[in-house]
């Protein structure tokens, strides 16, 4: 009996034993130890990859190596590298993507920001360092974009201290954009422009995990462990970034790194993994496709592209279900007495695995589409304050130069300038705000227009680019074109800019365009031509050209360029204004665009009451101290302009914990004006202990108003819950800052 007793504790100490066993692995990166593989030192780190039953050795790059070729030789069975893995793939490396980390390139070429060279088009004839192999999808990319070949630039080979380039033996360099740009400018006061191919429409895959044919193979319950354990790694690193950069800095950092280098890098990480909008370690084969063109453009792997695009991304198979395995050898030593019940059980089971199943996949699209839906809103909301923040300078200091201009031809220049940027920020503000586009719920502003006007002003707008191409312009109007007429006149003029625009683009140098507007006083019906002699459109792909992001055809796009959105928009326009478009063309000889729009005669005594309502402001004297709360330098210095125009002291805070210190000192002040995207503290935050500073010293309430680009529907009503008295959205003018300010002094 002891015996017994013994041998069964010596199996069930060697079954443990097994267990806790760890398989050794190593991955293979793609430079030296830095915040680009964060997710791999805290898996290590943090023991994820333990818990998955490995032992993994990192590794750095050894520069003189190739480490897309050591896993591929066996010395690492796990790597690191980008989009150029599917060249391997098509050159026969049997090569398997298994994560995509970073969804957008960090690659991006850079050169000395006084060389001029600011896109791929300048780097004819200049030299440009790279790895050749291992990073060029970046170079053959911008190169095919510029349309220039090889040989057209002059091949360095990659000095990975960069100082060739310091030292101006290259032109142009590879470089990360996460780290390289902020380095040179921190070490030797360089200045860089970034030559980012996400500019150029081509975003190709970033950092990609990928392992070999036959690591899957061999060791398939490995490969999904370290994989696994990677991404939870990556998800540590995310959520805990100081704790990463201080791991980095004292266990990994082999070349004297310090912590603004890894923060800057960190926030540079994570913009390219873009973990809010896309799964980590998400990775479509239909992204390769990109780079995939692009090396048959060039004549690349013309035979093998299509095989390795359908083999480069790894597949997870699910495991063989138990009972398949077992089934036969069930069946053989179970009676036949019980065979009824075995196979009304096994339907009963299957049947519930398919309603669990479905469920799932149900539920999983419900949370992907919440998710989707979360992350349009958050970068609707992001591009509208990006936007609205330079366009706030552009057309606060135009206006700012107009007040003083006495000559009357840039009185002119400044007044198109304003116009075709309220323009433009009109259409930014419905193109953001994608749901009521979709919704069809983008509201007509029927109102006094003055087409006549409003025509000419097209002519100044294009003049440049007519003169340019040295088309030959005319503007035709009927005798007796009323002036005045009603309808949207800021929708009429962005479908005008669309068609003429439209028609600069597809018509030779020396050619014509000829626009010609009538009204019907039977009908009151108003007609509009837009003739050009350009290159005309096949009448079979006719129908194409009114379809968002279509064009004529794919050799449009690439002769011509543009997204295909603009006359699709303009349609949309001209149907909502209760009108129609049509277009006649004939290829090689031209295009006419006919619009036809119903609309009433408004007379010009009721145009010139609106207009002179509009100029009749309060002139009054305004008094009282002011605390401005602004990061952007510009704009301190457009709303101090502002103010001392109209007489009022005030006081600049650099940002939202600066504004409370402020404010705790000095009771003074009347007005707060508040900003809200600031680093240290936002505005809401600020706002809010202003607010609870007032309560507890029992202070008079000061009106504060948010002056910010968050210019979204839902924005007013966040900041006047958040304890805010009103709102002003950027871009803004002097009158709108003076007549809210007048509300409460």
């Amino acid at each position: 009996m002891k015996k017994l007793v013994a041998f069964i504790t010596l199996l069930y100490t060697l079954s443990f034993a097994q267990t806790d066993s760890l398989e050794s692995v190593s991955v293979q990166l793609k430079w030296f130890y830095q915040y680009q593989f964060a997710g791999i030192i805290m898996a290590k780190e943090k023991g994820f990859y333990e818990q998955g039953g490995l032992d993994v050795t990192i590794k750095e790059r050894d520069p003189k190596q190739n480490n897309i070729t050591q896993v591929i030789d066996g010395d690492s069975q796990y790597g690191v590298a980008d989009a150029v893995i599917l060249r391997y793939r098509a050159q026969g490396h049997p090569v398997k993507v298994l994560s995509a980390i970073f969804q957008h390139n960090a690659m991006v070429l850079m050169s000395k920001k006084e060389s001029g060279i600011l896109g791929p088009h300048e780097m004819r004839g200049k030299s440009v360092s790279y790895q050749k192999g291992l990073d060029d999808s970046i170079i053959t990319s911008l190169l095919t974009f510029a349309d220039l070949d090889q040989g057209d630039v002059i091949e360095k080979p990659m000095d990975f201290t960069h100082m060739d380039f310091v030292n101006g033996g290259v032109d142009v360099s590879e470089a990360y954009i996460s780290i390289e740009p902020y380095w040179l400018k921190e070490k030797y006061g360089i200045e860089v422009n970034v030559i980012n191919p996400r500019s150029y429409g081509i975003d190709l895959y970033g950092d990609l995990i990928f392992t070999t044919e036959k690591e899957i193979k061999e060791h398939p319950k490995r490969v999904k462990a370290f994989n696994k354990a990677t991404l939870q790694g990556w998800e540590y690193a995310l959520e805990h970034e100081e704790e990463t950069i201080n791991t980095i800095l004292e266990k990994y950092n082999t070349r004297n790194l310090n912590a603004g280098q890894l923060q800057y890098e960190a926030r540079a990480t994570k913009r390219l993994i873009a973990p809010d909008y896309i799964a980590l370690g998400s990775v479509k084969r239909e992204r390769f496709e990109t780079l995939a063109e692009l090396y048959h453009s060039r004549g690349q792997f013309e035979d093998t592209l299509a095989k390795a695009l359908k083999e480069i991304v790894y597949v997870d198979a699910p495991p063989e279900p138990i009972f398949k395995k077992y089934l036969y050898y069930v069946l053989g030593i179970i009676s036949f007495l019980f065979m009824g019940v075995i196979l009304l059980t096994y339907y009963n089971r299957h049947l519930t695995h398919l309603v669990r199943q479905r469920t799932q996949e149900i539920e999983e699209e419900k949370r992907k589409a919440e998710a989707a839906t979360s992350a349009k809103a958050s970068f609707l909301a992001n591009m509208s304050h990006e936007i609205r923040t330079p366009m706030n300078a552009i057309l606060g200091f135009v206006e700012q130069l107009a007040k003083t201009e006495q000559d009357e031809q840039k009185k002119k220049m400044f007044n198109v300038i304003k116009q075709s940027s309220h323009n433009l920020l009109t259409i930014i503000n419905d193109i953001l705000d994608l749901s009521k586009i979709e919704n069809g719920k983008i509201e007509l502003e029927i109102r006094s227009c003055d087409i006549v006007e409003l025509f000419e002003n097209l002519e100044s707008l294009f003049h440049g680019i007519l003169k340019e191409k040295n088309l030959s312009y005319s503007l035709a109007f009927d005798s007796d074109l009323p002036r005045y007429v009603m309808m949207d006149g800021t929708r009429l003029s962005q479908i005008m800019i669309n068609l003429l625009s439209n028609a600069i683009k597809f018509t030779p140098s020396e050619g014509t365009i000829k626009i010609a507007v009538k009204y019907n006083w039977q009908t009151e019906n108003l007609e509009i031509f837009v003739v050009d002699s350009g290159i005309g459109v096949a009448e079979e792909n006719i129908g194409k050209i009114f379809n968002a992001f279509e064009q004529e055809d794919s050799s449009t796009t690439r002769r011509f360029g543009g997204t295909g959105l603009g006359l699709a928009i303009s349609k949309k326009l001209v149907n909502m204004m209760g009108g129609a478009i049509s277009v006649q063309s004939k290829l090689n000889e031209g295009t006419t665009f006919y619009i036809l729009f119903h609309s009433i005669l408004l007379g010009e005594s009721e145009g010139m009451e609106e207009k002179h309502s509009k100029e009749n402001v309060n002139s009054g004297a305004l008094l009282g101290k002011i605390l401005v709360v602004e990061d952007n330098k510009t704009n301190q210095m457009l709303i101090g302009m502002i103010l001392e125009d109209l007489g009022l002291e005030f006081v600049v805070a650099n940002d939202g914990k600066e504004a409370v210190d402020i404010f705790e000192n000095d009771a003074s002040f009347d007005l707060i004006l508040m900003d809200e995207n600031m680093p240290v503290m936002n505005g809401v935050e600020a706002v809010k202990r202003m607010r609870e500073m007032e309560s507890a010293q029992e202070r008079q309430r000061t009106p504060i108003i948010a002056v910010t680009a968050n210019a979204l529907s839902e924005d007013r009503q966040r900041f006047l819950d958040a304890g805010m008295d009103d709102y002003v959205a950027k871009p803004y003018s002097e009158s709108i800052i003076e007549s809210t300010i007048r509300k409460y002094l």
